[in-house]
């Protein structure tokens, strides 16, 4: 990847969609809402599937199906969220793709390096391919969303066209921030 252009060092490219989904301005590409998802909890009890009174957090760029409803258990409750609550103790990154195939080495690569299936979610619509990684790896960037896209951009100090990768970071508060502020000194 090419250069990483900040979206916070534009002032005026603030969120301004009445809809919560943010829209990079460099790209046009409209991110997918995000989903909090509160999953019921179970255990096997005689080979049959018991909740237990307990759920899990997931986080999802689309609602929850009906085919995933157990009999018994609770339903699955979707809550559409445009940031993070202050007591999360995790980040998300929005990646968007224009190649399926540049998506799918991506998800891969997570697999490879730890990342836990569920905390790697996809969705695809006409734009491309996002995936959403919930991440805990970096205590500064706790309680951000941080959406990232990419094109082909002119550098003219380089006279030739580079791939930049466009980053907004959203703080608890759903304020646009500079990303290297929560970049910066990570092991302090």
């Amino acid at each position: 990847m090419g250069n990483i252009i900040d979206m916070a060092s534009f002032e005026h490219l603030r969120r301004s969609n009445s809809d919560d989904r943010y829209t990079c301005p460099k790209t046009n590409v409209t991110f997918p809402r995000i989903y909090k998802v509160l999953v019921p909890d179970g255990d096997l009890v005689d080979d049959v599937p018991v909740f237990i009174g307990t759920y899990s957090t997931e986080y999802r760029l689309k609602e929850p199906s009906s085919l995933e409803q157990l009999p018994g258990f609770p339903p699955l409750t979707a809550t559409k969220i445009s940031m993070l609550d202050a007591a999360d103790e995790m980040y998300l990154d929005v990646i968007h793709f224009n190649n399926k195939d540049r998506a799918l080495g991506f998800r891969q690569a997570c697999g490879h390096l730890g990342l836990e299936p569920e905390h790697v979610r996809s969705f695809k619509d006409e734009q491309g391919v996002f995936l959403l990684l919930r991440r805990d790896d970096a205590p500064r960037k706790v309680g951000h969303i941080i959406f990232r896209s990419s094109d082909v951009q002119f550098i003219h100090g380089l006279g030739a066209d580079m791939e930049c990768e466009y980053v907004a970071a959203f703080n608890v508060l759903g304020d646009l921030i500079p990303l290297q502020s929560i970049e910066i000194n990570e092991e302090e």
